[in-house]
C-alpha cells in the first residue's frame, strides 16, 4: 500500500503542476484545465489519507516557487490548497458534500484574503495597482493573440474596446468573481471525485438531483438585484453579491435538469450533449439559472399527474 501511495503521490504532483501551469501554455483551453488543479491531490487524500496529500502539496509548492516565483505560489495556495486538503478530509469524516463544500469554500476565501494582504505588503504596492497591472497584462496578451490571428486594424480597435470594458467590469467585481471562481473550482473538484470514487470511498449527502439552496437566499438575490438601481457604492455591493448568487442558482437549475434527465430513458450520449448545450449554448445558461430561481415556488421536480 505504501508503494502504491508513493506512486499516486508522484503522479498527483505531476498532474497538479501540469494542470496549474496549463493556463500559461494553452491559453483559453488551459484556463479550463487550470480549474482542475485541486483534483489529483484531492483524490489522493480520499484514497490514502491527509499525510499523502500534505506531502504532495508541499512538493508542488516547492516546484511552483522555482518555476513561477512568489506570484504563482500565492495563486496556487489561494485557490487550490484548501480544496485539495480540507474538502476531502471533511468528506472522509462523513460530512455531507454541500456542507463540506461550504466550509472549504469559506476557508479558501479567508486564506486567499490573508495571502493577498501579505503579498500586497511585501510588494509595497496597492491592491488596485496590482490588479490593474494583472488585467492590463491579460488584455495585452489577448490583443497580441488577436493580432497574430490576422484581424484588421478596425477589428482590433473594436476588440480592444471590448477587452477594456471587460477588464473594468472584472476590476469592479473582483471580490464576487473570485468567490464565484472558488465555488466553480470546488464544484468541479467534487464532480470528479464523484466520478472517480467507484468502491474506493463514499460521498455522503443529498442526491444532486434533489439538492436545493436554503430558501432564505432568495431574499439576498432580490436585494442584490434592486441594489443595482442604487447609487454606486451600493450598486457595486449588489454586483459582487450577484456574481456569487447567480452561479449558485445555476447549479440548482442544473440539479433540476439532472432530475429531469434521470427520469428519461435516453442514451448517455444524448444526455451528455444536453449538458454540453446547457453550459455553452446561449441563452441556455440564463434559462437554467432562471429555473433554479423559480424552483422555490414552482417546484419543477415534483412529479406531475398524467391526464387520464
Amino acid at each position: 500500500m505504501k508503494g502504491e501511495a508513493a506512486l499516486y503521490s508522484i503522479a498527483g504532483v505531476v498532474l497538479t503542476l501540469l494542470l496549474f501551469l496549463s493556463s500559461s501554455w494553452l491559453g483559453p483551453v488551459g484556463a479550463f484545465a487550470n480549474m482542475l488543479a485541486a483534483v489529483p491531490i484531492c483524490y489522493l487524500v480520499m484514497r490514502f489519507g491527509l499525510r499523502a496529500g500534505v506531502v504532495s502539496v508541499l512538493l508542488s509548492a516547492v516546484v511552483l516557487l522555482q518555476l513561477g516565483g512568489e506570484a504563482a505560489l500565492t495563486s496556487y495556495a489561494g485557490l487550490f490548497v484548501v480544496p485539495a486538503l480540507l474538502l476531502p478530509s471533511l468528506l472522509k469524516r462523513g460530512q455531507a458534500w454541500d456542507r463540506s463544500l461550504l466550509i472549504s469554500g469559506v476557508l479558501t476565501l479567508l486564506l486567499a484574503g490573508l495571502l493577498l494582504l501579505a503579498y500586497v505588503q511585501l510588494s509595497g504596492q496597492e491592491l488596485g495597482t496590482l490588479l490593474d497591472q494583472y488585467l492590463q497584462a491579460e488584455v495585452d496578451m489577448a490583443m497580441q493573440a488577436y493580432s497574430e490571428a490576422g484581424f484588421s486594424e478596425s477589428q482590433l480597435a473594436d476588440l480592444g474596446d471590448v477587452a477594456a470594458q471587460i477588464a473594468g467590469f472584472i476590476r469592479s467585481t473582483f471580490v464576487g468573481l473570485y468567490a464565484a471562481g472558488v465555488l466553480v473550482i470546488h464544484l468541479v473538484t467534487l464532480f470528479f471525485l464523484q466520478r472517480f470514487k467507484k468502491k474506493q470511498y463514499q460521498i455522503e449527502g443529498t442526491a444532486f438531483t434533489q439538492w436545493r439552496l436554503p430558501a432564505v437566499l432568495i431574499w439576498f438575490l432580490i436585494v442584490a438585484g434592486f441594489s443595482l438601481l442604487a447609487p454606486m457604492p451600493l450598486a457595486l455591493f449588489g454586483r459582487n453579491l450577484l456574481a456569487v448568487l447567480l452561479p449558485l442558482y445555476f447549479v440548482q437549475g442544473l440539479a433540476v435538469v439532472s432530475c429531469f434527465l434521470q427520469r428519461k430513458n435516453w442514451p448517455p450520449l444524448t444526455k451528455g450533449l444536453i449538458y454540453v448545450l446547457v453550459f455553452l449554448l446561449n441563452p441556455l445558461p440564463l434559462v437554467v439559472t432562471g429555473v433554479g430561481v423559480f424552483d422555490l415556488w414552482v417546484d419543477f421536480r415534483r412529479p406531475r399527474k398524467k391526464d387520464l
